[in-house]
């Protein structure tokens, strides 16, 4: 899963596992710590990993994806098997979609194949969660590491986009300020923010939403940090589109290594210094020399 969303699920989960496996898996009365797990025998480690009963009884593998893998399946097969072999527990694994463009077809739920007749086979199973389906006021009841989810959850069909995800913000804002400490409120509305950037292309739209929430939370110093990182970004795009439009006029359409360059330069005076450099010079090349 592209971060930054692989990081703010994770920080989620850690704030506070047993809700967070009450919301996927259920409820259980057992103990659930999230494993600090190394499989260093694979490229990239296992999104999360919750232990559940004290002794370990038994493991949950949650992985998250914000994008369509061709291959997350054999992943989730591999972790699943490291992880038995580490801990000798069963494992059960939940691959937590996102958003409608984490599907792939391979996403299927199973990887079965088999040899020859009589040879030996491979016949397992994981759970696909498609969070557009779990409805938001359901994941706002849920627990405080697990609400800012709805964000991502399913909208009310009778108001528009902006309008429905205003609503969930406000409501997440202030059920964090009712039940959440100040330090632990402004971790998990920066993860709301983070994660509404899947569901709202434009830097500008998701900020202004998250000017909506009540006072005291746009007072948070961190809160506030992430507006301003925001604002950067939504400056940075602008720029970006400035450029390319403006270079089109003069030198023809930009080929796709000549945009990959632009759009890699995130310092905003640089990218300020190229849209005044565009009147001085004559071609692509030489703008960016």
């Amino acid at each position: 899963m592209p971060k930054p969303y692989d990081a703010t699920v994770k920080d989620l989960a850690a704030q506070e596992p047993a809700g967070f496996v009450a919301c996927f898996d259920g409820p259980t009365d057992r103990c659930v710590t999230l494993l600090n797990v190394d499989l260093s025998t694979v490229t990239t480690a296992a999104d999360v990993v919750f232990g559940i009963g004290e002794p370990l009884a038994e493991i949950l593998h949650l992985d998250a994806q914000a994008g369509p893998s061709a291959t997350k399946h054999l992943d989730v097969l591999a972790y699943n098997a490291l992880l038995h072999r580490q801990y000798r527990v069963p494992v059960r694994s939940i691959v937590l979609l996102l958003r409608e463009q984490a599907v792939h077809p391979n996403m299927t739920g199973r990887v079965e194949y088999a040899t020859r007749p009589e040879r030996g086979r491979m016949d397992f199973g994981f759970e696909v969660i498609r969070l557009w389906e779990i409805p938001a006021e359901q994941l706002l009841r849920s627990s405080l590491a697990t609400a800012p989810l709805a964000v991502l959850g399913k909208l009310p069909e009778a108001l528009s986009l902006e309008e429905a995800l205003a609503t969930v913000v406000r409501q997440l804002a202030q059920r964090l300020e009712r039940d959440a400490a100040g330090g632990q409120a402004d971790r998990l509305m920066t993860a709301a923010y983070i994660l509404t950037g899947l569901r709202l292309k434009a830097p500008d739209q998701v900020r202004q939403l998250f000017q909506g929430v009540p006072i005291a939370m746009r007072e948070s110093v961190t809160f506030q940090a992430i507006l301003e990182e925001g604002r950067e970004e939504g400056r940075v795009e602008e720029l970006h589109r400035v450029i390319l439009r403006l270079g089109r006029v003069r030198f023809g359409e930009a080929d796709e290594a000549t945009r990959s360059e632009i759009e890699a330069i995130r310092d905003i005076e640089t990218l300020e210094e190229l849209s005044e450099r565009l009147v001085m010079v004559s071609s692509w090349a030489e703008l960016l020399a």
